[in-house]
């Protein structure tokens, strides 16, 4: 299966146009990596996304403060998220339980990120409403989906992609300035939570056009 390929079934599964931009360019990248992990069922890829993020939690966290170790576990965290559903493609192994079981780990994941923006120092209270925003776009596509409408039809600035950029980058930031890591985390979730709110403004109007259809 070539790239293109992959991405037109990325299209499908998503209810999406094909992506672009730092989308396009985080599969492309995924696509190349996972071609080792083809050899493994894709829901263990699944699952392995949580252990991973608990990891980061862990070196990211006081006394441990091992910020670049943690910033290089989120990112293998978020290659990990798209390994299993590029795998899964690839392999023809796509299956009710898997997209199930990735829906579950990746609001985990959400979650994740947030607690661990909290544990270097990030408001919790603008944490909570990054990752309550997070989830409701989910949810707002989730329902959509129920009720027999699947072509969104757009691709958001808060996607996943950019939630795991969000951590990556500023837990790099924290690793060169250690003693501004509060200031840091803060930064980054009022960055998640504009973007949260500016793509939830995205997803109202694209399914108040398409749901009146």
């Amino acid at each position: 299966m070539t790239f293109e390929e992959y991405l037109v079934q990325w299209a499908q599964i998503h209810g999406t146009d094909q992506p672009s931009g730092m989308v396009r360019v985080w599969l492309r990248i995924s696509f190349v990596l996972s071609t080792p992990l083809t050899r493994f069922n894709p829901n263990f890829i699944t699952a392995f996304g949580i252990v991973l993020m608990l990891s980061a939690i862990y070196f990211a966290a006081p006394p441990n403060s091992n910020y670049f170790l943690a910033s290089l576990l989120v990112l293998t965290v978020g290659l990990v998220d798209s390994f299993d559903g590029i795998v899964a493609v690839r392999t023809s192994k796509t299956s009710s339980w898997g997209a199930f079981l990735d829906g579950i780990v990746d609001r985990l994941i959400d979650a994740g990120i947030g607690i661990l923006l909290i544990v270097i120092g990030a408001p919790i209270e603008l944490t909570v409403l990054a990752i309550s925003i997070a989830l409701i776009h989910e949810y707002m596509r989730a329902k959509a989906s129920g009720i027999g409408f699947r072509d969104v039809g757009v691709i958001t600035p808060a996607e996943k992609p950019t939630r795991i950029a969000i951590g990556v980058m500023f837990l790099l930031a924290c690793g060169v300035f250690p003693d501004k890591t509060s200031q840091l985390a803060a930064i980054a979730t009022l960055t998640w939570l504009t973007l949260g709110v500016l793509s939830f403004a995205i997803l109202m109007r694209a399914f108040q056009q398409n749901l009146k259809k």
